[in-house]
């Protein structure tokens, strides 16, 4: 394996464990913090919109300079986020500090995605991405529990100061990366005209919609298996590896199924399934062995919203792939932030249940989304040919614009 992507898949490590550990310490951080646990949620919310809004502006304004120079900055300004919140005097020392982390965040891996494009021949570059997103994929499986352990164990500031030194590790093997030079300026109207489309606009709609009901329920895992683990960051550990597992299961399952049988009628099925999904986790954990169950479906259908909403919003803007790549990203951080939102608001309203029924409310609006996504389909555009691995779709009707 090349030990360039290796070098990118180390930072994407360091980033991904700083996004997933967060939530299951959010309780502690709360109350060291002198803030509620829905309060403590905008740490969560905060941090995935800096990420979603301020990692593209920040790379349509500096993606001219050398891609080393831009990866070593970002790192230095999450590690710097991480540092400060983990010394945070008070809450609003921690957000300013969340959103300094996020910012580095989207701005790293959005240049390390670039980057390993520009590493690979063309017909390697989709194992060469993919090389830097299992970084993402590893910190689910093992940074999420053993960091969300570690903080239950030792406290949260302990797993934030690590997290800042652990960037310093990617950040001195970058050097080992060639010398790129900058890629052409992006204006910023350019990479959000593609929202123009509307079936881009309800394809991403869909998307945004879908993740914020899962992450409804994550951003608040430690309430909802509060009462299956008792408060025990023990019990908390194999709760975490469950959804790590199956995160990893769903990523590679959803790739399978829309080969075979296309993105539209895998999502079709996925969608519904973690609407139920999210009502259901909060009711079955109430003991570890139907908690366990739970959580392993929902992380599943959680994990196969991605592959098959990217592959429909390229087929419905080909010609500006990379661009709306890029704002499909942004839109899953979107989720994250607007899920920390409307958990915030279930469970202020109705405790633990609270939270399972807002991301019900909301994943039903997702459904809505999706069908109006099918619905605008454009008549005029044919759908990409099958590989022999498809199943053939019956050919659609047109359908007329309102």
């Amino acid at each position: 394996m090349n030990a360039k992507l290796l070098v990118l898949a180390s930072g994407n490590f360091v980033v991904g464990v700083s996004t997933f550990v967060i939530a299951p310490l959010l309780g502690r951080i709360g109350a060291d913090l002198d803030v509620s646990r829905t309060a403590a949620a905008q740490l969560v919310v905060v941090y995935a919109l800096a990420y979603a809004l301020g990692g593209p502006v920040l790379t349509a304004l500096a993606g001219h300079r050398p891609p080393r120079q831009l990866l070593f900055v970002a790192l230095a300004v999450f590690g710097a986020g991480n540092g400060l919140t983990a010394v945070a005097a008070n809450f609003p020392g921690a957000v300013a500090a969340r959103v300094l982390a996020g910012v580095g965040a989207g701005v790293y891996t959005a240049n390390a995605l670039a980057v390993a494009r520009r590493l690979a021949p063309g017909d390697r570059q989709g194992r060469a991405v993919a090389v830097v997103v299992g970084g993402l994929t590893t910190a689910l499986v093992l940074g999420l529990p053993l960091g969300a352990w570690l903080g239950g164990e030792t406290g949260w500031r302990l797993v934030l100061g690590l997290l800042s030194l652990a960037a310093v590790l990617p950040m001195a093997a970058i050097r080992l990366l060639p010398a790129f030079g900058g890629s052409p300026a992006v204006p910023l109207a350019a990479r959000v005209a593609p929202l123009r489309d509307r079936q881009v606009l309800a394809t991403l709609l869909a998307t945004w919609l879908c993740l914020t009901a899962s992450w409804t329920v994550y951003n608040f895992i430690d309430q909802v298996l509060l009462e299956a683990t008792g408060g025990d960051p023990d019990r908390l550990f194999p709760a975490l590896l469950v959804f790590g597992a199956g995160a990893v299961a769903g990523n590679l399952l959803a790739g399978r199924l829309a080969d075979r049988f296309g993105p539209d009628r895998t999502i079709a099925v996925v969608a519904p399934g973690l609407v139920v999904a999210v009502l259901v986790v909060p009711l079955a954990a109430v003991a570890m062995p139907p908690a366990l169950l739970s959580i392993g479906a929902w992380a599943m259908l959680h994990w196969m919203v991605n592959v098959p909403q990217q592959i429909r919003v390229v087929a419905t803007a080909p010609e500006s792939a990379p661009v709306v790549l890029g704002l499909h990203q942004s839109t899953i951080y979107l989720g994250i932030s607007a899920g920390g939102f409307v958990g915030s608001l279930g469970y202020g309203l109705a405790g633990r249940s609270g939270i399972g029924y807002a991301a019900f409310l909301t994943g039903l609006t997702a459904l809505t989304a999706l069908w109006w996504s099918f619905r605008m389909r454009h008549p005029s555009r044919p759908s990409p040919p099958p590989t022999p691995t498809h199943t053939q779709a019956p050919r659609q009707k047109k359908v007329r614009r309102s």
